[in-house]
């Protein structure tokens, strides 16, 4: 049987992408504004690698990438030994395409199936910046530990109910607890913070927000969830509804997880943060 030893929540952005490529090209300057997303992430990067995760779940959003609006699962889970870059229009970066593990997204897949939810299973599935963004702060390459993605609809209404993350969480517990070989496994929700990149309000975010966030999480969780998603929208942004991905993480967990490490900044359009939650299980 598996152990769910933590979870880590993380905001997802392209520009991040662009400035870790940035920074590590020679002879070229990293830029100022991203320097406490940098700073942060190394914490984050530790506090992770405290936890000895052999294999991560991680909830994401595409960004009409990989799926378009002919084809918008609301859920959708990869099966694979990887995930190659999808193409997002200025041809693919520097990094090696993440490792999966094919038995684990059967697995998850069955479980989810079992537990009433419908995926859309993707045997060829190509993960953007929605994970591709943050991956290479937090991890050297070769990439040291397999994921398998779970995509939600985050694009077009109707998007899920913040009660239906909460429900895909505890799912995802089960099924890790299922699982039939040992592993130290880590939940990971990426979406948000706040921000809007459409429309008169574009470029607004709301920095009180993401830090109210990131502090009731933990320990308020069930008053936080109860917060509708337009209010998320309202007030951080219509692409904060993407914070409620995090729930799934939380809802994972239990109610005895204590914070390892979390912070916040805002770069750039986008409200950044992270937040990484462990066990009881993790320190034995």
């Amino acid at each position: 049987m598996s152990t769910l030893v933590g979870g880590l929540g993380i905001s997802h952005t392209p520009s991040m992408g662009v400035e870790y490529d940035r920074a590590e090209a020679p002879g070229v300057a990293g830029n100022p504004a991203w320097q406490a997303w940098f700073d942060g992430t190394r914490l984050i990067r530790d506090a992770l690698a405290s936890l000895e995760a052999d294999h991560l779940v991680v909830v994401y959003n595409d960004h009409l990438n990989y799926f378009s609006l002919d084809n918008l699962p609301t859920l959708a889970i990869g099966i694979g030994d990887r995930f190659a870059q999808a193409d997002e229009g200025w041809g693919p970066r520097p990094v090696a395409d993440l490792g999966g593990d094919a038995a684990w997204g059967i697995h998850l897949a069955e479980q989810l199936v079992a537990q009433g939810f419908d995926p859309q299973l993707c045997l060829t599935l190509e993960v953007d910046h929605g994970i591709y963004s943050w991956f290479p702060y937090l991890f050297d390459q070769p990439w040291p530990v397999p994921i398998t993605p779970i995509a939600v609809n985050m694009v077009c209404q109707p998007v899920p109910t913040s009660a239906r993350m909460v429900q895909l969480g505890r799912a995802l517990r089960v099924a890790i607890d299922r699982y039939p070989a040992d592993a130290r496994v880590v939940v990971v929700a990426t979406g948000g913070m706040s921000h809007q990149i459409s429309g008169a309000r574009f470029g607004i975010a709301n920095e009180q927000l993401d830090r109210t966030f990131l502090d009731l999480l933990p320990g308020h969780f069930d008053e936080l969830a109860a917060v509708p998603v337009d209010e998320l929208m309202r007030f951080g942004g219509t692409e904060a509804a993407e914070l409620i991905l995090w729930y799934a993480m939380r809802a994972a967990l239990s109610d005895d997880v204590r914070v390892v490490q979390a912070f916040q900044t805002f770069p750039a359009i986008t409200g950044c943060g992270a937040l990484v939650l462990a066990e009881p299980v993790a320190a034995a």
